[in-house]
């Protein structure tokens, strides 16, 4: 793309979804440098692999909850909701910091009240925040355009890991929580406090929403939580990668401690895994929205993922798992945005009832992954043995259409 263009498409993405994307990249720098390390911290504190893959459980049952039983409230107020979400997360990091040493409950309250705190983010945050971003996202550039939002959080894992390890090693565990909480913050004011919400809503969404109803695209908002029009072989590739999420959310970070030994190590790991995952984001959207051939992409995304990851599983040596992470991160980057893309072009009249879905859908898988995971830990299996199942699970999303 010639300069003159390039610096135009960039100047036209920043006016429209500019303010998205410095909302998701601040609580990005906050997440990726202090939540990379949770389990690890905990796991420092005491706490074996069971409890803290009952941290992660909570934290994706919790989301289910508030799906069935609230989401008409999640989606009524989106300033509110996100406000909501954004003071669920600075809770979360609280909670790690001040609850770690209460040995109140038989030290359970670490466990439990910062993972619902998360789950509450998780519902509050993310299902007004993804329905902004497909009302302002035309369907003629819907690959690219969501492919710049993916690529915001593996381009900020690569380098937040590595300022959680300097905090952590050369200050302390608190010292990188209030870092946390203080970035978000800062999202917090820029999103409520200078009000850029509001200002996308009036130059942005309600134009758009106008244009529709006049044009007669759009009806009558759904917002209930009924499957029709998504198929059930999407339903399962949107559940599959809930279960990716759910076993790597333990997985990931302690097997690759395991081999790390040290925090400053495992930054490094963490940092090279997002590092891949960014690469490829928004070149793979940007050519999905003119081949039309999202489901060829998504297919050999999965196999080769799959792939990967049954390559890591069963690589004996640290050169190994870190050459199949690395590529499992390269080809896992497909899945979710063109899952979502696909989504959202079966349900483009019903944005709201489409995020809502694929939340759900999502943590379902989430929390079969996690109890898939204590359960082979129960069974005195490595987690190694479920991330290779979780490989096999992966090459399966071919199916999807």
């Amino acid at each position: 793309m010639p300069g003159p263009r390039l610096k135009e498409y960039l100047g036209a993405l920043y006016r429209k979804h500019g303010a998205l994307i410095i909302i998701q990249s601040l609580l990005a720098v906050a997440n990726t440098a202090a939540n990379s390390f949770a389990l690890i911290y905990l796991i420092g504190k005491g706490y074996d692999y069971i409890a803290c893959s009952v941290f992660i459980l909570i934290s994706c049952a919790v989301p289910i909850f508030l799906l069935l039983f609230a989401a008409k409230t999640v989606v009524r107020n989106f300033s509110a909701s996100m406000n909501t979400g954004l003071i669920s997360i600075m809770l979360y990091y609280a909670g790690l910091m001040l609850l770690a040493d209460v040995r109140l409950f038989g030290g359970w309250l670490v466990i439990v009240f910062p993972s619902m705190m998360y789950g509450i983010y998780i519902v509050t945050f993310w299902i007004p925040y993804n329905t902004l971003m497909m009302h302002i996202t035309s369907v003629k550039a819907r690959g690219a355009t969501i492919g710049v939002y993916f690529l915001v959080w593996p381009l900020i894992t690569a380098v937040g890991p590595l300022l959680g390890g300097l905090l952590i090693t050369g200050i302390s565990w608190d010292a990188l929580f209030v870092f946390a909480i203080a970035m978000i913050a800062v999202d917090l004011f820029y999103m409520s406090g200078l009000r850029v919400l509001g200002k996308l809503r009036e130059r942005m969404i309600i134009p758009e929403l106008l244009q529709s109803v006049t044009s007669g695209i759009l009806r009558k908002e759904k917002t209930s939580l009924d499957f029709a029009g998504v198929g059930s072989r999407l339903m399962y590739g949107l559940f599959v990668e809930g279960v990716i999420d759910g076993v790597f959310w333990i997985a990931i970070p302690i097997i690759s401690f395991q081999f790390a030994t040290t925090v400053s190590t495992l930054s490094q790991y963490l940092s090279l895994f997002a590092l891949w995952g960014a690469i490829m984001t928004v070149a793979l959207g940007y050519l999905s929205d003119r081949i039309k051939g999202r489901r060829l992409i998504l297919m050999i995304g999965a196999v080769l993922c799959g792939a990967s990851v049954v390559f890591s599983a069963l690589s004996p040596s640290v050169d190994g798992y870190l050459l199949g992470m690395s590529l499992t991160y390269f080809f896992l980057a497909i899945i979710p945005a063109f899952l979502f893309t696909m989504l959202l072009d079966k349900l483009e009249r019903y944005k709201k009832k489409g995020v809502l879905l694929r939340e759900l859908l999502l943590n379902v898988g989430r929390t079969v992954g996690v109890l898939m995971t204590i359960l082979l830990l129960l069974l005195d299996y490595e987690l190694m043995t479920a991330v290779a199942i979780t490989g096999v699970l992966t090459a399966t999303i071919i199916a999807v259409k």
